[in-house]
């Protein structure tokens, strides 16, 4: 099997749609994902919004519970509550105010689907791939393509 073969399998089985489950903000969710590297995605309804790779999907769900921790919390609060009273940005030191974590956690666990599929070789690759076809005016990613 080739590079390219490989990566469209992977690709393949990570978004079968029996690998789907609506997100849960809690530790215990959290800690039913496995603590090994791969790739994960987050869809809305059929299309995809979001992938990311990583050394250890447990720890990343877990970042997931902290805006200060996960660019997509970041994104989604930005992009989609920056206009209620109250609104402060989050960044890497400080999280949203109370009532925007709580519109992002109810956008979380109600507008998306992850998916994710334990892969030691070929995470990034498998990643980039999957990042050229999502529709940009959906993308929650905020990177371009590594180097």
């Amino acid at each position: 099997m080739n590079e390219k073969e490989y990566l469209e399998k992977l690709k393949s089985e990570l978004l079968n749609t029996t690998n789907w489950q609506s997100p849960q903000m809690t530790r215990k969710w959290a800690s039913t994902i496995p603590a090994t590297a791969g790739v994960y995605v987050f869809k809305e309804g059929e299309e995809i919004v979001y992938v990311g790779e990583t050394g250890n999907l447990r720890k990343r769900m877990i970042d997931l519970l902290d805006s200060r921790h996960h660019t997509i919390r970041r994104t989604i609060g930005q992009k989609f509550y920056s206009k209620l009273e109250g609104y402060t940005a989050a960044t890497t030191k400080n999280k949203f105010p109370t009532h925007i974590e709580q519109c992002v956690n109810n956008h979380l666990c109600t507008k998306y689907k992850v998916a994710f599929k334990a892969i030691s070789l070929g995470r990034k690759e498998l990643e980039e791939s999957i990042e050229s076809m999502i529709n940009t005016s959906k993308k929650l990613n905020k990177r371009g393509k590594r180097k």
